[in-house]
């Protein structure tokens, strides 16, 4: 078992969380939007959980806190993607492909 296998299959709010970042720098409340956004509404993860969850991904190694952009509130917190979190997130896609391919030509096809 590889280490990111260890990390296979994600919990929801890591996979939200990893999917808004992308290459960004975000803030807790930036990360919130971009999940609203990126899943077009369908998705919403609330303070208690994105924070705890961040904090087990810092832990984790999945994503680190970086340095806030040039006048950036000094209160907020900004977290990025290591290259493991996007290995991870790379390999939870590549999963769930298969999955899908499997629902496609096993429960959504006439035959």
């Amino acid at each position: 078992m590889s280490r990111i296998d260890e990390f296979l299959p994600l919990s929801t709010p890591v996979l939200h969380i990893l999917l808004a970042l992308g290459s960004e720098r975000l803030h807790g409340l930036g990360i919130m939007d971009a999940i609203r956004a990126k899943s077009e509404g369908r998705a919403v993860i609330l303070p208690g959980t994105l924070y705890v969850t961040l904090n087990r991904m810092v832990d984790d190694g999945l994503i680190v806190e970086v340095d806030r952009p040039e006048g950036a509130d000094a209160r907020r917190k900004y977290y990025r993607s290591t290259d493991l979190g996007r290995e991870v997130v790379g390999a939870e896609m590549q999963r769930m492909s298969v999955l899908m391919d499997v629902a496609r030509r096993d429960l959504l096809t006439d035959g």
